[in-house]
C-alpha cells in the first residue's frame, strides 16, 4: 500500500517472480522507467514528480543491497555476499536514524543518491526500513520526488509507509 495524489496521477505496479518490486506513482503523462528497481537518476534539469514504494524479495542480499548504505548489518551482509563495500553515499545527502528498523533520507535537488528517483529539480524524501528476517522481504523503501511547496505529501506519504510497513 502507497499513499499519493488521487486527481491527475497514475498508479502502476512493478513485481518480479522473487516477489521484489513495488509501487510507482506519477502524474498521467509523466515520462516513468519500465524498471525503476534498476536506480532512477534524474537528470538535474529533470522536473519529474514521482512517489515509489519498493520492497525486496526474500532474498537477505537484495535486502542488504537496498538497505547498506543507512544500516551497518546491511552493509556487513553486502560486504561479505559481494566481497566488496557498500557504494558510498554521495556529500549531499542527509539522512536520520528514526529507529533501530528505519532510517530516513534527503536527496537535495540535483544530488542522485538513494532516492528512486533522486537527481532532479525536486528534492527526494525517503525511508529505508531493514529487518533481516527468513523468506520475506528484508528491505523497503519509499521516495517521495515532489516540489518543495509540496513537502507536507511527502510526509504524509513516507509517515504512512513507515507505520504500515515498520
Amino acid at each position: 500500500m502507497l499513499l499519493g495524489p488521487k486527481d491527475g496521477w497514475m498508479c502502476q505496479g512493478m513485481y518480479g517472480a522473487d516477489g521484489s518490486g513495488g509501487l510507482l506513482l506519477s502524474p498521467v503523462g509523466e515520462p516513468v522507467p519500465s524498471d525503476p528497481d534498476a536506480g532512477w537518476h534524474l537528470a538535474a534539469s529533470s522536473s519529474t514528480q514521482a512517489i515509489v514504494g519498493y520492497e525486496t524479495g526474500g532474498s537477505p542480499v537484495q535486502g542488504a543491497a537496498l538497505a547498506c548504505s543507512l544500516f551497518g548489518p546491511a552493509a556487513t551482509e553486502y560486504q561479505q555476499s559481494f566481497n566488496k563495500s557498500c557504494p558510498a553515499r554521495p556529500d549531499q545527502e542527509s539522512t536520520t536514524s528514526l529507529s533501530a528498523v528505519a532510517a530516513g533520507f534527503e536527496d537535495p535537488a540535483g544530488v542522485s543518491g538513494d532516492g528512486i528517483p533522486s537527481g532532479g529539480q525536486n528534492a527526494a524524501n525517503g525511508v529505508v526500513l531493514y529487518q533481516p528476517r527468513s523468506n520475506e522481504p528484508t528491505a523497503y523503501s519509499a521516495t517521495c520526488t515532489l516540489p518543495s511547496s509540496q513537502h507536507a505529501v511527502c510526509t504524509a506519504v513516507l509517515n504512512h509507509f513507515v507505520a504500515q510497513y515498520g
